[in-house]
């Protein structure tokens, strides 16, 4: 894992002391070695966390000649085939890095190698011939990379929204649609960022920028990943007891791929069924103890401790070499650590499960350098509740009309989503609203939009009125296709990159495997939830390894009780954050609104936590960010 960053502007020539800058900036990315590269007015930079070849893979990496350089961060987990392949072709190798591997196959084919990588990927090559600069970035968008293309042909990339800032010529007016898109959904979806002009390359694409005209190209590489020859077969032609076997394979294939590294590696231990499968599988292919890591809360409506250390406790019995189970209990209601993950974000995010996230990496990067974890399953598999909700509410509403379901919902109290009339009471708003596109986002948003127009009228025009639902085969299968090309590389991934990084800790998912990932998408609804039993094939799959029952525990997630905390240990601390920081560092919010929606949330009963702490952590960072 690494951090990349360059810029290319012939009016102000990036120097050595401009790039160290740039490295400065993604320390905690890379704290083992940075390095600079420059050639005329382009100027690259990288620091590095060392895994594999940890004495060899320094970078920028360029060819013997030195026309090629390449700055690259990720993992390339079937470099050892591709290696074989390019020595049969004559090639030979200085390292024994997956850097060298990926440079020499991107001289050999450009972008069209990228289809054959499996990985995750965030990487610049440039042609010092050509005057070419390609960015790319993988499938799923575990990497962020930001960059911006002045018309005049300047531009910039960087892992880091604030390490970007940096560069000469970037945009810093303030984006009111993504700040809108922001407070509705706590994260800004790709491509939009905070600033005008200013993107996030989105996953599966890569763009070439020509030195000497100023232009640019996007390339779309979604469809030649989708439909590689390395395909299996369509699910099509499986029985569903085949299909589970599949899964099976596939997934203890893409953990073993995962387990290759250097330096010690670990797993996420939640009391779910995803880390449990992961752990599962990767005690199979450990050739020593596995390190499992897990935190517990003090609050039992939070707390997962006891699941996580029964699932330790039947991997115990199964691991082929035993396991050491690592757990421990967190405050995260430590209000000094929002501004500092607030820096570490760099554009407004504010899911607050970065809270448990940051927590654990940080745990676990006292023991490894390297963890696997469940991340992706419940797009690809079907693990979210509510794509069971929307299909029940499209089938009602097509005998019901809206406003009976407005009154109905009126008539339970605002008590909270983690409570049975709160989840009702949500349920009910739903299906007063029409389209499936607006009522997903709608209860994405947690029905945001009313508020935010309240506090901040500048923002009405740009309120969402509902997202246009990929094709799919049905309301679910085009659910979770949303979710994974949006929501997952938006919200999940940004949050484990960033909390990850934040200690110096990789962390690498099995689940978004290149053949996990298609195959689970060429597979039927039907063999992903079937009634009120989500993740099903998972659970069936894995039925031999797990405990009976554990395929159908119910999903807690990775939450906190930000709403008693902003009653109760954060109430005051709320108060000054969002009626004295930010009115000052952002001047679009309107005092007596926010007076209002504070009042709602502490004292009025209601639970505009979500809103809320999206206020919070927006009040940490000001217009200049």
């Amino acid at each position: 894992m690494c951090g990349i960053a360059g810029c290319f502007n012939p009016k102000a020539p990036p120097n050595e002391a401009f790039l160290q800058r740039l490295c400065a900036t993604m320390r905690q990315r890379g704290p083992d070695a940075s390095g600079t590269h420059m050639d005329g007015a382009l100027g690259l930079a990288h620091t590095r966390l060392s895994v594999i070849d940890l004495d060899g893979g320094c970078q920028p990496m360029s060819s013997e000649d030195g026309r090629f350089t390449l700055v690259f961060n990720g993992e390339i987990f079937n470099f050892r085939g591709l290696r074989n392949e390019l020595e049969q072709k004559g090639e030979a190798f200085r390292t024994k890095s997956d850097t060298e591997v990926l440079l020499k196959l991107l001289i050999r084919e450009n972008a069209g190698c990228i289809p054959r990588l499996n990985g995750f990927f965030a990487f610049a090559f440039y042609d010092a011939t050509a005057k070419t600069l390609l960015l790319a970035r993988d499938y799923h968008g575990v990497k962020p990379l930001f960059y911006f293309h002045l018309p005049t042909g300047e531009f910039g990339f960087a892992s880091r929204f604030s390490t970007l800032a940096l560069c000469p010529g970037c945009p810093e007016e303030i984006s009111l649609p993504a700040l809108a898109d922001y407070l509705a959904f706590q994260y800004i979806p790709a491509p939009a960022t905070i600033r005008e002009g200013v993107r996030k390359l989105l996953p599966g694409t890569a763009v070439e920028f020509q030195l000497e005209t100023g232009a640019a190209r996007e390339i779309d590489l979604g469809a030649q990943i989708q439909t590689g020859p390395d395909l299996a077969v369509c699910a099509e032609h499986f029985t569903y007891l085949g299909a589970c076997g599949t899964v099976w394979s596939l997934l203890s294939d893409a953990v073993k791929r995962r387990m290759v590294a250097d330096v010690p590696l670990g797993v996420f231990l939640s009391g779910g069924l995803d880390s449990a499968i992961v752990a599962t599988l990767a005690a199979k292919h450990s050739t020593a103890p596995l390190e499992c890591f897990s935190i517990g809360f003090d609050d039992p409506r939070y707390d997962e401790s006891a699941d996580c250390k029964a699932t330790a406790a039947h991997l115990a019995k199964i691991a082929p070499h035993g396991l050491h189970h690592h757990i421990k209990t967190v405050q995260p209601e430590d209000f000094d650590l929002l501004p500092k993950l607030a820096a570490e974000f760099g554009e407004p995010y504010a899911d607050a499960s970065m809270l448990p996230s940051y927590f654990l990496a940080a745990f676990a990067r006292e023991h490894v350098t390297v963890a696997l974890s469940g991340d992706g399953a419940d797009e690809l598999f079907g693990g979210y509740e509510r794509y069971r909700a929307m299909h029940i509410l499209q089938k009602l509403r097509a005998f019901t009309p809206g406003f009976l379901w407005s009154a109905a919902a009126a008539c339970l109290p605002d008590s909270g989503e983690r409570t049975k009339a709160g989840r009702l009471k949500r349920f009910l708003r739903l299906g007063a609203v029409s389209g499936a596109g607006a009522r997903y986002d709608a209860l994405m948003s947690h029905f945001a939009a009313e508020s935010i127009s309240k506090i901040a009228p500048d923002l009405r025009p740009y309120l969402n009125a509902g997202c246009d639902l990929p094709e799919a085969s049905s309301l679910i299968a085009s659910l979770m296709e949303d979710d994974l090309h949006r929501y997952l590389p938006g919200d999940v991934l940004t949050k484990v990159d960033v909390c990850s990084m934040a200690s110096s800790l990789e962390v690498r998912n099995p689940f978004l495997d290149p053949q996990v990932s298609r195959f689970a998408r060429s597979l039927p609804v039907d063999f992903k939830i079937h009634d009120d039993h989500r993740k099903r094939i998972l659970g069936d799959a894995f039925a031999a390894e797990l405990p009976p029952g554990w395929g159908k525990r119910r999903k807690r997630g990775f939450g906190v009780p930000v709403a008693s905390w902003f009653r109760t240990v954060w109430r005051d601390r709320l108060k000054t954050a969002l009626l004295e920081e930010l009115p000052r560092r952002w001047d679009m919010f309107d005092r007596a609104a926010l007076e209002r929606l504070i009042s709602d949330h502490q004292d009025g009963g209601k639970d505009c936590s979500y809103l809320l702490f999206s206020l919070l952590m927006l009040s940490f960072q000001g217009k200049n960010m």
